[in-house]
């Protein structure tokens, strides 16, 4: 799968100290221009913080719509979607004020990989037609900056979707684009990006030469001037090239040159891929010591990943739902107001007063469900801290080998979707395993911070929605089916644990998945 090196604005070399004090418009835009060089994204993010709020003191539109700009590249660089999120729709909110094309696409941009990185793909190119609709209203640089950027964008989408061919075609057009930026710096800065793009579509469609050929003139033009992402960038490139053509020493040359760079950077998307192809290239090596010490990087930065992804599709899941409403209720407010014209006083007050009725009734019935939903949870949360304690008080110290095996066995585990039997449990997994209940207990709650019976939750629930996303069969069957299909021996525990890793029920998820299919087969 293609991460895609998507460059969303421009750096300049310098840096200098934020104060506590009142900026002219021109300080505050040299304040800006100091964070677009800096390493360290979490400096650069305090800094652009500042200039935002320096911005607002005097109503300085585009100082506060570049601050955010640079925060939102900072944020997502970093892979926090959640901020990206948070920034992209605060930066739409004010471009729209400002009428500003330009800042409001380069917000939409942030969302669309949000959304394409939690597999909202139907959201994210909604999102991107907008946007290109959106940049026709511009001219010059911009113009060509931005639709290279959406077909940048495009491009990734195509490689989540498998389509390599439309990925290669989607990277070309972005090149071309690029290509007529007036502006020398910025030409190269965009040119640069794009090579890396278009060598991991080569190696896509399995043209080993070509992606060789891209991945060293972006590593040549990385040499050019001393930007430090743009080194990050060519290093990991050169690094993916090697790993993909299975050249060893090659790869795990520049990895280690640019792990210590991602960490330095806060990447951790990217330094997770690092440690999981540094782990297979040493165990195919035979070298057991360092493909441990890998697979344990591997395996804590996953985690975190993780979990930040887990919070992101709860939180688009959330956003999807708040839209509906909205159209729904945009809906009912026309219908109303036709029914001023053509019917009696009367009669459209007693639907006003039915209405209400209903929707104070709604909101009861929600906030109690909500109540006692949150108090299982409590429940819940504290049951399982009292069960780790005692798994911890109980449980010996566990030698890395016997870990390590274990950590294999559960791999395979998964990868053979043993847990699909509706019988498997605690006890004969373990004996499955050759082990006790106990060590088996302690690996799943470190390696994949859960217990038993949320582990496998999560396996069942992860498969079933490919399924869903990838088979339209799947859309067709009924409910009890699929809980069948996944494990699941209970109807209502698998409506509920669906909905609590999603943020949607089970209907209301292949309802959403229909209409993007429905929109994909329209096109």
């Amino acid at each position: 799968m293609k991460l895609n090196h998507f460059i969303l604005f421009l750096f300049l070399p310098f840096a200098i100290q934020t104060k506590a004090q009142n900026y002219t418009r021109k300080q505050i835009d040299s304040l800006i221009e100091s964070t677009k060089v800096l390493s360290d994204q979490k400096k650069a993010i305090k800094i652009g913080l500042e200039a935002y709020k320096q911005a607002e003191k005097l109503n300085y539109g585009k100082g506060k719509m570049d601050a955010l700009n640079n925060i939102i590249y900072e944020y997502g660089f970093m892979g926090n979607d959640k901020k990206t999120i948070e920034y992209s729709n605060k930066l739409i909110k004010i471009a729209q004020e400002e009428k500003n094309y330009y800042y409001e696409i380069r917000a939409m941009l942030g969302l669309c990989y949000v959304y394409v990185y939690a597999s909202f793909y139907q959201k994210s190119q909604e999102t991107a037609e907008e946007a290109e609709r959106l940049a026709y209203n511009l001219e010059g640089d911009e113009f060509y900056m931005t639709m290279g950027e959406i077909y940048q964008f495009k491009s990734t989408l195509e490689g989540f979707k498998k389509n390599m061919k439309q990925q290669l075609y989607s990277d070309k057009k972005a090149l071309s684009y690029f290509s007529e930026i007036k502006k020398a710096n910025r030409r190269d800065h965009f040119v640069f990006s794009q090579y890396l793009n278009i060598t991991i579509s080569y190696l896509d469609v399995n043209k080993k030469d070509s992606a060789i050929y891209y991945a060293r003139k972006a590593y040549d033009f990385s040499k050019i001037n001393a930007d430090p992402m743009r080194k990050i960038e060519a290093l990991f490139g050169m690094a993916d090239v090697f790993f993909t053509i299975d050249k060893k020493d090659s790869a795990i040359y520049y990895y280690k040159k640019v792990a210590p760079l991602l960490i330095k950077t806060h990447n951790p998307k990217k330094l997770e891929i690092v440690y999981n192809n540094m782990a297979t290239m040493y165990e195919k090596l035979g070298d057991t010591k360092n493909y441990i010490y890998y697979s344990k990087m591997a395996l804590a930065i996953t985690k975190n990943n993780r979990d930040l992804k887990k919070l992101t599709v709860n939180q688009v899941s959330n956003d999807i739902v708040a839209n509906e409403k909205n159209e729904k209720i945009k809906q009912i407010t026309l219908i109303v107001s036709g029914f001023v014209i053509l019917i009696l006083a009367i009669i459209f007050f007693t639907i006003r007063l039915s209405m209400r009725y209903k929707k104070i009734k709604e909101l009861k019935r929600t906030t109690e469900i909500s109540l006692i939903e949150k108090y299982e949870k409590q429940l819940q949360e504290k049951l399982e801290i009292r069960n780790s304690e005692k798994e911890t008080a109980k449980v010996s110290q566990i030698s890395d080998e016997k870990e390590l095996e274990l950590m294999k066995k559960l791999n395979n585990f998964e990868r053979k979707e043993q847990f699909l039997s509706s019988e498997i449990t605690l006890g004969s997994l373990a004996s499955t395993f050759g082990t006790n209940v106990n060590y088996l207990s302690k690996v799943i709650k470190k390696y994949r911070d859960n217990n038993f019976n949320g582990y496998i939750n999560d396996l069942r629930i992860t498969y079933i929605t490919k399924k869903l996303r990838t088979n339209p069969e799947y859309l067709n069957y009924k409910i009890a089916y699929l809980s069948e299909e996944c494990g699941f021996s209970s109807y209502s525990s698998f409506v509920s644990i669906f909905k609590q890793q999603t943020g949607l029920t089970p209907s209301k998820f292949i309802e959403y998945l229909s209409k993007e299919e429905q929109n994909g087969n329209q096109k």
